[in-house]
């Protein structure tokens, strides 16, 4: 017999509410940067029909790149 293990699916895109969740922006800062409203640009989205989400690499990219700025 095989143990069973609980295999938690990590989310590879987020939402805007959890992208700003993970990053401790504000929702309302993502959607403004992607209207380009803001002075600082924020992070890569992309559209998959209506949807945006905002991929966990892009994320850690642009909170990589917050660091040194």
């Amino acid at each position: 017999m095989k143990d069973e293990q609980s295999t938690e699916i990590q989310p590879r895109g987020l939402s805007t509410a959890a992208a700003a969740s993970f990053t401790g922006l504000s929702a309302s800062f993502l959607e403004k940067a992607r209207l380009n409203l803001t002075k600082t640009p924020g992070p890569k989205f992309r559209r998959i029909g209506k949807r945006v989400i905002y991929l966990l690499d892009d994320l850690n990219i642009f909170l990589d790149s917050s660091d040194r700025g």
